[in-house]
């Protein structure tokens, strides 16, 4: 692990996942990595709810092979990780408040509260249901980042105590305080790297919400089609049979 990241969902974590790839030769992990993957999903729920598994916690048994981790709830445990991986240099990325808040309201907006998502995270046992149970926990919840907060001035008092609190807690020389609308110019000078040529990638800007909101659209469709078929083919096989 070479970065880690500090800074909330909806800052520009997922472009700066794909820069650190690009920097670092190696993955980034990131919230959408438990999203589809059911045994991350499960690792992640075990040590946020079982306070046993969370003592003395092996962090290469989520993040071996990876250079970098972003986004909840990887930053939720910034400090835990600082510790386990002290060569690791730390980023904390930022927008201003507003921004954020409209970004964060579109999200939850056109994806968590979707038919389809709250569909999917009732199915038990599924990636889904257990991203939905970490979500409440580490982010909603009153010991999660939002520390329970409700309305949207209290989420954006949220997001700026918790910007100040890892800026007060790690080393200056150790942090970097960075806005992706910045490109490569401060990551690469922090990380060492020399600035590449090509264009800094901007990934899952705020209208574009849309795509995520269709991929979960389509994997509810693909769950319900395949059920269709498979009841069709039990009645079919079960009439052929006693036929």
């Amino acid at each position: 692990m070479k970065v880690i990241c500090a800074g909330w969902g909806r800052t520009g974590t997922r472009s700066l996942k794909y820069a650190l790839e690009y920097l670092n030769s190696e993955p980034s992990y990131h919230m959408q990595n438990i999203l589809l993957n059911k045994k991350d999903a499960t690792l992640w729920h075990n040590l946020i709810f079982n306070k046993s598994v969370h003592k003395n916690f092996d962090w290469e048994t989520i993040f071996k092979g990876y250079g970098a981790c972003l986004d909840f709830p990887s930053c939720n445990y910034y400090k835990e990780l600082m510790d386990f991986y002290p060569d690791a240099k730390v980023i904390l990325t930022v927008r201003d408040d507003d921004s954020w808040i409209k970004s964060w309201n579109v999200l939850n907006n056109k994806v968590l509260k979707s038919f389809a998502f709250r569909f999917l995270a009732k199915l038990p046992y599924t990636s889904f249901k257990l991203q939905k149970d970490i979500h409440n926990k580490m982010i909603l919840g009153k010991d999660g980042a939002f520390k329970g907060a409700k309305t949207d001035e209290e989420r954006k008092n949220s997001f700026n105590d918790w910007n100040q609190s890892v800026i007060d807690y790690v080393p200056s020389e150790r942090l970097l305080v960075y806005q992706v609308k910045d490109g490569w110019g401060p990551l690469c000078k922090f990380l060492d790297k020399p600035e590449p040529s090509l264009p800094f990638f901007f990934k899952n800007k705020t209208k574009n919400m849309g795509h995520m909101s269709r991929f979960i659209n389509f994997v509810l469709i693909i769950i319900i089609t395949t059920v269709v078929l498979m009841i069709l083919s039990s009645i079919f096989f079960g009439i052929k049979y006693f036929v």
